[in-house]
């Protein structure tokens, strides 16, 4: 799917949507000279400080101390429309986009879709009184922006290291269920993992890859000692027996008053790094989308370089759990993984540019050809009416009076 921007810098950006590929760069142009010598921009202390290019005409409003953007602003800045749905409203949504894509506002105050991916919103969608929706600064610069428009990240480079980070090992075997046991199933698949993604030219690293345990800290400092990196952290979720499903955290940005983290500045990268992780991983598994979430979880708070922690399933569910100990969903899983690392890495190089598109020419609609109208029809003289014939009555009081037959008198002497 594309957004188009209007004006000299019309864009094409490929948004992940559950389809064939796996890419947000549909059609980058390759330039590796440009590459080397490229050098990424130092990254801002909080996402919310991020200046945002174009971004001058925002009429900033502050609602309980948060700071909001009219929903107009975010049409006009990305060159929306309403689209009004079809059938019967659902209460509480609101839904903007350009015909291939899509942003859906609720019901949830807090849920956000664009193109049917599900994201966690920090602060609830508000309404004014003219009726029109405010959405929080900080989640239109930590979400929306970076999964709109990845290659105006500030400091997105190219990706080298991709560090693997098995969830829990040794004495801390995480979630155990008569399904699956975590500390088992995330070795696994970071195995797999790492195995195709050295296929595909990555340096792989893992924090630990012999089911052994291994403090938070130690996990940290092997990310931030990796080049050109992003850590992804493997887990499964535990829950009720029916819930399922798989989803991808960042960590939380900082509001105001927040203390700045080590991970905040790569909250852009990391949002869009989540994107393509979740997108590719409910395409490939089919599993149910839980959605793109923040959270303030060790080792996201301390690394400094995209990371996410990925919860692959419900263990305790007793379908997934079943599924999610098999091998052959295990390598699913792997090469799910291994599709979004691509996607995020190919719109993360800094030689990844964006094709411009024309708006697209509109042909007039061919004028209508002129028809002589048909001659008019002559309309059939009325036939005459019939006049009814009098009663039979009244023929009778009309009729003539006939005269009685003569007497033969003579006849009348022979009867006597």
């Amino acid at each position: 799917m594309r957004i188009r921007r209007a004006g000299g810098s019309s864009l094409v950006l490929s948004v992940w949507v559950a389809a064939a590929s796996c890419a947000w760069a549909n059609a980058a142009n390759e330039a590796a000279n440009a590459a080397e010598q490229a050098s990424p921009p130092p990254p801002a202390v909080n996402a919310a400080d991020a200046p945002v290019a174009g971004a001058g005409n925002w009429h900033v409003r502050e609602v309980d101390g948060v700071e909001y953007l009219p929903l107009e602003d975010l049409r006009s800045f990305y060159k929306l429309m309403s689209l009004q749905p079809k059938g019967r409203r659902v209460a509480g949504q609101r839904i903007v986009g350009n015909g291939e894509l899509e942003l859906r506002f609720g019901p949830e105050p807090r849920e956000l879709r664009i193109q049917n991916m599900l994201f966690l919103l920090t602060h609830p969608v508000q309404e004014d009184a003219s009726g029109d929706l405010l959405v929080s600064k900080l989640d239109v610069l930590s979400v929306i922006e970076p999964v709109l428009r990845p290659t105006y990240i500030a400091n997105r480079s190219a990706l080298r290291t991709v560090v693997i980070d098995p969830g829990h090992g040794g004495h801390d075997v995480g979630t155990v269920s008569p399904f699956a046991r975590e500390a088992d199933v995330t070795l696994l698949v970071a195995k797999k993992l790492g195995a195709e993604l050295t296929k595909r030219g990555y340096e792989v690293s893992y924090t630990q890859n012999q089911n052994q345990y291994l403090s938070p800290q130690a996990r940290v400092d092997k990310a931030n000692a990796a080049p050109a990196a992003i850590l992804l952290s493997l887990h499964l979720n535990s829950g009720r027996s029916d819930m399922k499903g798989v989803q991808t955290y960042t960590i939380a940005p900082a509001d105001k008053g927040d203390k700045i983290l080590p991970g905040h500045p790569y909250v852009p990268a990391s949002t869009a790094l989540a994107m393509a992780l979740q997108s590719s991983l409910v395409q490939h598994t089919e599993a149910e989308d839980g959605g793109c979430r923040r959270a303030r979880y060790s080792p996201l708070n301390s690394v400094t370089c995209p990371a996410v922690t990925v919860e692959m399933g419900f263990a305790t569910h007793p379908e997934e759990g079943a599924r999610l100990s098999s091998d052959e969903y295990q390598m699913k899983l792997a090469d799910a993984l291994a599709d979004g690392v691509d996607a995020f890495a190919r719109v993360m190089n800094p030689a990844t540019v964006l094709q411009v598109q024309k708006a697209p020419e509109v042909e007039p609609p061919a004028e209508p050809v002129k028809v002589a109208p048909a001659p008019a029809k002559k309309e059939a003289a009325p036939r005459p009416v019939r006049q009814k014939t009098a009663p039979k009555r009244a023929r009778r009081a009309k009729a003539p009076v006939r005269r009685a037959k003569p007497v033969n008198r003579s006849n009348k002497r022979r009867r006597r």
